[in-house]
């Protein structure tokens, strides 16, 4: 970044020696180059977070945009070929950055298999050929289950592996409905074993949850908590 904000500065002092160091907007011209200047400006910077502008030769951009900008001038590559490159460089730098992300939670994924590993010797729990966790709380035996297509209308209480509440429909008051179809797969799993009037603890390991990529307030490789109670299915009270 501060090669760009090198010629940037350079750009400057040929245009003009001192002056103020703030745009001095007295048009809609000057209005119009200035927002265009943010942008790119805000562009450049949001790129730099991600990829190493340092690295690139400088002289290389500068030649490039003045071809891009000049309809006389030679490019060295033709814009279809160049927007190809980029796309592909951009690509293997962005499954690059994501190979980082994901070690960064790896630490996730051992606690969650320590975790899962002791929790299925306790008293109740019982393991299924998935991998999922469960123990039944307390049962109205009243022998409605779903099936994979139905809506359930739960409470529910999300947590992760250190007790801090992620989610809840207790919290905010109101019941909440899922199509068992439209949920993560230890959802769908766990709500086909339960029947309706049962509380239970559902211990959804991060394969049948969120998996890699997790998701919002969620991270990769997170092994989750629910505390449930089975309200209804569909209209069934």
């Amino acid at each position: 970044m501060k090669k760009f904000l090198v010629i940037l500065s350079g750009a400057a002092i040929m245009a003009s020696c001192g002056g103020s160091s703030s745009a001095e907007l007295e048009s809609s011209s000057d209005s119009l180059s200035y927002a265009m200047g943010l942008s790119f400006g805000q562009y450049l910077s949001q790129m730099d977070e991600r990829y190493d502008l340092d690295s690139l030769d400088m002289e290389i951009v500068k030649n490039a945009m003045l071809d891009a900008m000049d309809s006389t001038r030679e490019m060295a590559m033709d814009m279809a070929t160049a927007q190809a490159y980029y796309t592909a460089c951009m690509d293997k730098q962005e499954a690059k950055l994501r190979e980082q992300e994901m070690k960064k939670f790896e630490g996730n994924k051992a606690a969650g298999e320590k975790f899962l590993a002791e929790n299925k010797n306790q008293s109740g729990v019982i393991t299924t050929a998935s991998g999922l966790q469960y123990k039944i709380l307390s049962t109205k035996k009243s022998g409605k289950k779903a099936l994979p297509t139905d809506e359930v209308t739960v409470h529910y209480t999300l947590k992760d592996l250190d007790g801090k509440v992620i989610d809840s429909s207790v919290e905010r008051g109101e019941p909440a409905t899922f199509a068992l179809n439209r949920v993560i797969p230890g959802w769908t799993e766990a709500m086909q074993l339960l029947e309706v009037g049962d509380k239970a603890m559902v211990y959804v390991p991060y394969t049948l949850a969120y998996g890699e990529s997790g998701n919002q307030g969620i991270p990769p490789y997170s092994t989750l908590i629910f505390e449930i109670e089975f309200l209804s299915i569909g209209g069934a009270k």
